[in-house]
């Protein structure tokens, strides 16, 4: 079931705001401050000096892809992950970690096949995909049942 609205935290003073889902287009506002508020609609690439920083201002569910520059699946899902990101603007935030410069955080996360796909949710593994899906869409509903 859609959520009818979802909490974002506000870049400027970090109070949370709960926005419903059909205003999420047009530009919603803090209500403490007035600043704009922001979510990603493409996925963001984490380093091991930003992940947790990523991670811990999102109030909602990450879905965190572990991939390579080298990996044929990593670039064959790359479309649907980008999609991911974009229709899910605002209820899922989409975290990239390129494992060949970021191999701690792999570790970190036990990610040692690529693509590896882990859902969070308040610092919490709730899922994990180790290797591509067989079917695109496969991955797409693997997410909607964590939203």
């Amino acid at each position: 079931m859609a959520s009818s609205s979802v909490v974002l935290r506000c870049p400027s003073c970090r109070t949370l705001n709960r926005v419903p889902a059909d205003k999420l287009m047009s530009g919603p506002l803090c209500g403490a401050c007035k600043t704009g508020l922001r979510f990603p609609s493409a996925p963001v690439n984490a380093t091991a000096a930003s992940f947790d920083r990523e991670a811990n201002d999102w109030p909602g569910t990450l879905l965190v892809e572990f991939w390579s520059t080298t990996c044929g699946y990593c670039r064959m899902v790359e479309p649907v992950v980008n999609d991911i990101a974009r229709w899910k603007a605002g209820r899922l935030k989409v975290l990239k970690v390129d494992v060949q410069s970021e191999l701690p955080l792999a570790q970190r996360f036990q990610a040692m096949a690529t693509p590896t796909f882990i859902v969070l949710r308040n610092g919490q593994s709730l899922a994990r995909i180790d290797g591509a899906p067989k079917e695109k869409i496969d991955l797409v509903r693997w997410v909607d049942q964590f939203l």
